[in-house]
């Protein structure tokens, strides 16, 4: 199976002149976390929102602009500043297998598909969520076989600042909230974006606690679940991770990342 038979599309894209201001919208109004960019129509980088989340003044002191408010932060800092390249891409006529090693490789959680210099699709970690299907005996492993049972975690009067820092230091894109032991949410670059408060007074402005932000409806698995229930779940709640709790009590949590490795595994095995 080739990537154009799970890509999406149409895609949504940033010109190279276009703002972070811009890239948030985009994110925010299409539920999205990746936005290819353009010059001319010709695909040249990715802005993630990771990459506005560590350009954006908000998060620290800039030394140039000292006390710049997350307004002009957003209004002045173009996408060709803060976009990741080289443009890491792939064709639609390459495998499956392929862009899932990229991505594990890369640790990048989308690709985009080009073909003679245009923009034809993208491919995400959440578009594998799809080949979980047929009764094969690896897609029954339950969810407590891959899981990670050391789960980074929060309270929720934590800094949003420093909930940010954590994830960004550990290469982690989910943190759950606790609060003595009860599980009360979780938090995800895409909820700290949207929290943002664009025209906040200066970096050291934003004093908000991950409580204001944290998704509350929470997406829970049980440990005996199948590796095809969690990834069913994600698809249909278009999450990338869930908490794994036994008898209400957290003891792990599976993303995206770790059903792709089996996939990758599963196809490398045969």
């Amino acid at each position: 199976m080739n990537l154009r038979k799970i890509a999406c599309g149409p895609v949504v894209t940033l010109d190279v002149k276009d703002h972070c201001r811009r890239a948030a919208e985009l994110m925010k109004e299409f539920q999205i976390r990746h936005l290819p960019v353009l010059d001319k129509g010709v695909p040249v980088g990715m802005v993630s929102d990771r990459d506005l989340l560590s350009s954006i003044g908000w998060w620290g002191n800039d030394p140039k602009h000292p006390g710049t408010a997350v307004s002009d932060w957003a209004d002045r800092l173009p996408a060709e500043e803060i976009m990741s390249t080289p443009l890491i891409c792939l064709s639609p006529d390459d495998s499956l297998q392929k862009a899932a090693r990229l991505m594990l490789n890369k640790r990048i959680s989308a690709i985009p598909l080009v073909g003679e210099s245009l923009m034809l699709g993208i491919v995400t970690e959440t578009d594998f969520m799809h080949c979980f299907t047929g009764e094969w005996a690896w897609q029954r492993q339950e969810v407590v076989e891959q899981m990670t049972a050391n789960v980074f975690r929060v309270a929720p009067e934590e800094p949003i600042r420093a909930a940010w820092h954590l994830m960004r230091d550990k290469q982690i894109r989910h943190l759950v909230i606790l609060e003595q032991e009860a599980l009360l949410g979780i938090v995800s670059d895409r909820d700290i974006l949207a929290g943002i408060t664009w025209d906040a007074a200066g970096p050291h402005g934003i004093q908000d606690q991950v409580r204001h932000i944290m998704t509350r409806r929470l997406a829970t698995i049980g440990p005996q679940a199948t590796l095809t229930d969690a990834a069913k779940r994600m698809a249909a709640e278009k999450i990338g991770a869930l908490p794994v709790c036994e008898q209400g009590r957290l003891i792990g949590i599976i993303t995206e990342t770790d059903l792709l490795k089996v996939l990758l595994a599963s196809w490398d095995g045969e």
